[in-house]
């Protein structure tokens, strides 16, 4: 099945571009569409293709590595200084024009397109060959696949577009990045930051609404043999590692709250609090089950499984001597003053500090994705891209304003599961629990991708370990488009 799987994604990957409007996308022929129509004659042909997306979401350009603990993580600055021959020096200099830099920008744009194609080329054969599924393999295979060109296409946004958009109303009307929703020869017009959003939203409409046939959708009218027959070889097992019903609404709330807004922020409380109270997930407080799994798998929301995980980030979490110049790491300084340390019942009490970060003579190393050969943690080779505290900070955020005291339970609720004994006074005030938030992105979201982005999101002008000479503006928070995207005055950015 493996072998079968990797022909099919390696025949996928020979014909398909490598970028949105590349010339290699003129070059699609009609022996493509041979292949492809061969492919989607029979349903476990659907299920190869939709793996396929998946494999291709784990290369190291996107979230196995850059768009996760390192590349967008480097630019939060939440790590020690990078060294001069370090592979993502330039990058953490916001100097993304270097030839280094710029290739490691280029890949991510490259491979995210190539896998929006990969998914467009299966919702294509999927309406044309619709016979041939399953009625609930349909809904689940259409939702994941409307819901994956979501997801990756927001990232891009979150990427390469411009942040502080709520503040920021001319924004609506100017392009951003294309979003692409038809496998075609033809290149996709770039449309406005509103007509993007639209499509964002209305991809999620659709997906939720299939994926309500999830197995892990709380419906308690559909008994479990409802699937017996359709889930013979176990493909909809392990939803937390496929994008289910409930990671679609957390995309929704994370979507509202870039848009901002007292209406869109309404509606990301109302999809994130959805997550909390009937996702299969449950925030985790015992040290025991950190230790065992410091991953934190059961408050996964969807995470990939990724095959060879410990070659690719282990190499990085080595801050043992000066001569790996690629380590990420914490200084003491830097961790203390993040978590707090300063008072007992706030830092020292934190697992996320006091089990979830190891001494090394550089530094303090991250344990949440070390991987551990003999380990037979449920975490293994997965990378979270979602996870249940997000839900809670977006629920807090939205209501800081009009329910400080909700948003303070929000966020206490959390810390306690942390081990934090003190909490936020029920009569913060906004100000308070924005702040509070902020600290929270910065203590949980480690190695996971998500600090750059709040800071993008609010516009921030100024971070933790940013250099007070630099303005964070437009010049870091906008990585560039390729250039091949711009040359032939295709693209504007």
């Amino acid at each position: 099945m493996k072998l079968k799987i990797k022909n099919i994604v390696l025949a996928l990957s020979m014909v398909l571009v490598l970028s949105s409007c590349k010339k290699g996308w003129l070059d699609v022929t009609s022996d493509t569409e041979i292949r492809s129509d061969e492919q989607f004659t029979s349903e476990s042909g659907f299920k190869d293709a939709l793996i396929g997306v998946y494999l291709g979401m784990t290369k190291t350009s996107s979230y196995s590595k850059d768009m996760t603990w390192n590349l967008v993580d480097i630019l939060s600055r939440q790590y020690s200084p990078l060294i001069s021959n370090s592979q993502y020096y330039d990058v953490y200099n916001f100097n993304y024009k270097s030839i280094k830099a710029s290739a490691q920008i280029d890949a991510v744009w490259n491979n995210s397109y190539n896998v929006i194609a990969n998914i467009n080329n299966a919702l294509d054969g999927i309406e044309k060959n619709k016979a041939v599924l399953a009625p609930i393999s349909y809904s689940i295979i259409k939702g994941e696949l409307l819901g994956l060109r979501a997801f990756i296409h927001f990232d891009l946004l979150r990427v390469y577009g411009h942040g502080n958009y709520a503040n920021r109303p001319e924004l609506a009307s100017k392009f951003t990045i294309p979003y692409v929703s038809e496998f075609s020869k033809n290149i996709t017009p770039q449309r406005t930051y509103a007509q993007t959003f639209e499509l964002l939203i209305k991809d999620l409409t659709d997906a939720q609404e299939l994926l309500k046939e999830d197995p892990i959708f709380n419906n308690p009218k559909k008994a479990s043999s409802y699937y017996a027959n359709v889930n013979r070889d176990g493909f909809y097992n392990k939803r937390e590692q496929r994008m289910n019903y409930y990671a679609v609404k957390a995309l929704q709330a994370r979507v509202h709250l870039w848009m901002g807004g007292d209406n869109n922020l309404s509606k990301a409380a109302l999809a994130a609090e959805e997550v909390i109270k009937d996702a299969p997930t449950q925030l985790i407080s015992s040290i025991n089950t950190v230790n065992a799994d410091p991953s934190l798998y059961a408050e996964h929301l969807f995470n990939l499984n990724i095959s060879g995980f410990l070659d690719v980030i282990n190499p990085f979490l080595d801050a043992q001597n000066i001569t790996n110049s690629n380590a990420l790491f914490y200084s003491t300084q830097q961790a203390e003053a993040n978590y707090e340390t300063s008072n007992s019942n706030i830092g020292l009490a934190d697992f996320r500090y006091n089990t979830l970060l190891s001494s090394q003579p550089r530094g303090l190393v991250s344990l949440k994705f070390l991987q551990k050969p003999a380990s037979g943690a449920p975490g293994k080779n997965t990378m979270p891209l979602m996870r249940l505290p997000e839900m809670y900070y977006i629920a807090a955020e939205s209501y800081s304003t009009v329910n400080p005291s909700k948003a303070v339970d929000y966020l206490n609720l959390v810390r306690n599961k942390r081990g934090i004994t003190q909490n936020i006074s029920p009569s913060a005030t906004t100000v308070v629990l924005k702040a509070e938030i902020q600290k929270e992105y910065r203590k949980e979201f480690l190695m996971e991708g998500q600090l750059f982005f709040y800071y993008k999101r609010l516009g921030l002008s100024t971070f933790t370990g940013l250099a007070t000479s630099i303005v964070a503006d437009d010049l870091i928070y906008v990585l560039p488009y390729p250039n091949t995207e711009i040359e032939f005055g295709n693209r504007v950015q």
